[in-house]
């Protein structure tokens, strides 16, 4: 499914929706999908959501463990942990990500 994804988590600390509202015009589209398979680290079977960003498919974001927490409006947002690499070790950190399906965000309401 082709998407616009936001990251709503830097590091684990969530970034403020204001600043989420603003970073929707420097998202680039992208193809979402949702497998399931084994986790050679975690050795078990993990829900995996990959985001492939362009057509060339050379940069992928990927979601451990994730769960839809809510859809609608064209809009969904998944949870999960993503894992990033820091000094020869993995570290996971919290993630969820705001997807629109075809749809631009809605307006920001005043005084926000």
């Amino acid at each position: 499914m082709i998407v616009k994804m936001l990251k709503m988590r830097l590091a684990g600390v969530e970034v403020p929706k204001r600043r989420l509202h603003d970073r929707y015009n420097s998202a680039r589209p992208g193809t979402l999908e949702v497998v399931e398979t084994t986790d050679q680290g975690l050795h078990r079977l993990v829900r995996l959501a990959r985001f492939t960003y362009g057509e060339s498919g050379k940069y992928v974001d990927t979601l451990f463990d994730v769960n839809l927490l809510w859809y609608r409006d064209g809009r969904m947002v998944l949870s999960g942990f993503e894992r990033s690499k820091k000094d020869m070790q993995f570290c996971d950190y919290a993630q969820s990500w705001l997807c629109f399906v075809g749809t631009e965000p809605p307006p920001m309401p005043e005084g926000r």
